[in-house]
């Protein structure tokens, strides 16, 4: 299959190093240093499932640069998915199929705001990786997975297809029924993360410090409560098996957007815990944690892009 990944970090350049070894032809957008080692020597995966060298990368700097791909998966940042959707809009066909894997609930709209929604699909990844050094991209623990859907939630036989190619390519996969619901469940999970972007804390630290772990706890009912006003059914005990997956994390991992905010880069933090505090004044919700959360880490933020 043609397949462009736009975004070659952790995200985008795992799972395109997948699927090329997979034999699928992969062009990868991505610029900077990083872009011009992957041209030149290669995209470089090292993983606990094996390590693998995409040679003679494809590598493009802009998405306006594609020629017509049947699948694309964006793994840039979220705040970058607007710009990402109107490139697109000039080089993708009727039957190119775009599928976002950012955090957070917003991603397939945005991009339907832009794009035909019939190119769209919503998706949703769980990988914990970094680009370690210009061309290389390290996949740390845990097992890589997609989720993926029609967004009225359909088998098409398109789906089908992508999952046979994301199967072929040993990538852990889910075609989802409710893509909606998967969404807000890794959604509930990820913005645990500012809580630790906040503390400069591990998820080892966060799970095994009472004080911190009652935090998450009041976090994800905030959360849960939110996802119940958009509409979202959700049955409440994934409450409980959002704070069991946080406490099976690594103890030394944390999340991208922690990683963000501790660099001095700007985060998702508008995508995330930002979304959360939208949401609940949208629907009249007191979200007190994640309130803090949001306005704590701002001034940060806005710094980060010289706001």
């Amino acid at each position: 299959m043609n397949i462009a990944i736009i975004g070659a970090g952790g995200v985008g350049g795992y799972f395109g190093a997948r699927l090329a070894q997979a034999g699928n032809k992969v062009t990868f957008v991505a610029r900077g240093k990083h872009g011009k080692t992957m041209g030149g020597k290669g995209l470089q995966l090292l993983s606990p499932n094996g390590d693998y060298l995409v040679e003679h990368a494809h590598v493009v700097d802009t998405p306006l640069k594609l020629h017509t791909p049947k699948l694309v998966l964006i793994g840039t940042k979220a705040w970058q998915v607007k710009e990402v959707a109107e490139q697109l809009k000039e080089v993708i066909s009727d039957d190119t199929v775009v599928i976002p894997l950012q955090n957070g609930v917003m991603a397939a709209k945005e991009l339907s705001e832009s794009l035909p929604t019939q190119n769209v699909m919503a998706g949703l990844c769980n990988i914990f990786s970094k680009i370690k050094e210009p061309g290389v991209i390290e996949h740390m623990s845990a097992e890589p997975y997609l989720i993926f859907g029609e967004l009225d939630n359909s088998l098409s036989d398109r789906a089908r297809l992508i999952k046979k190619v994301f199967d072929a390519a040993g990538i852990k996969n889910k075609l989802s029924e409710y893509i909606q619901g998967d969404t807000w469940k890794k959604f509930l999970l990820i913005c645990l993360g500012g809580l630790g972007a906040l503390t400069r804390a591990n998820y080892g630290v966060l799970c095994n410090t009472p004080e911190l772990k009652g935090l998450m706890e009041k976090m994800i009912d905030e959360m849960y409560a939110v996802a119940i006003a958009e509409g979202i059914k959700l049955p409440e005990e994934v409450k409980e098996k959002t704070l069991k997956a946080t406490m099976s994390f690594a103890p030394t991992a944390n999340s991208s957007m922690a990683r963000d905010i501790w660099a001095g880069r700007p985060s998702e933090l508008d995508y995330q815990n930002g979304s959360v505090v939208k949401l609940a004044q949208k629907h009249g919700i007191d979200v007190p944690v994640n309130y803090m959360i949001y306005h704590c880490l701002l001034p940060q933020e806005k710094e980060a892009r010289n706001c």
